[in-house]
């Protein structure tokens, strides 16, 4: 094998160890945040989030990280740019839009709630997905 096939191979086998590298990275981070151990999980999502940040799993992760350590401003604007980092061509993260909205509650500023709520029903709408458009009927409700 030569330097250029040598090479080559070597892309296409990072390529394809991507996706189970991040499922990898994101294992080790929930397995951290389910024992309570929101500070080291931080972590772990960020590196998840420099790897892939349009996973949209990672912002829902390291916003619920900042949750639980009663960091719920920087929360709200981590699943802020979730919404948008981690969206779908033409639409919005709706996942990443509702932990948006729970952040802001627990702040207090429930003026904010509501626009965030109509977007994340249109983008659930837009993407035609029946589970994501009663996920955000549950969330308005549980928040109104």
């Amino acid at each position: 094998m030569d330097l250029a096939q040598f090479t080559a191979s070597g892309h296409a086998h990072r390529a394809s160890s991507r996706p189970s590298t991040i499922d990898a990275i994101y294992a080790t981070a929930h397995w951290l945040l389910a024992r309570g151990r929101a500070a080291d999980a931080a972590k772990v999502f960020r590196v998840m989030l420099r790897i892939a940040p349009r996973d949209e799993r990672g912002w829902l992760g390291l916003g619920e990280c900042h949750e639980r350590i009663d960091q719920l401003r920087v929360a709200a604007e981590l699943y802020g740019a979730g919404s948008v980092i981690a969206a779908r061509p033409h639409s919005l993260s709706v996942r990443c839009l509702l932990g948006r909205a729970r952040a802001l509650a627990k702040l207090g500023r429930h003026a904010d709630i509501d626009w965030i709520m109509d977007a994340a029903e249109n983008a659930a709408a837009a993407q035609d997905d029946e589970e994501l458009i009663a996920l955000v009927a549950r969330e308005r409700r549980r928040l109104s």
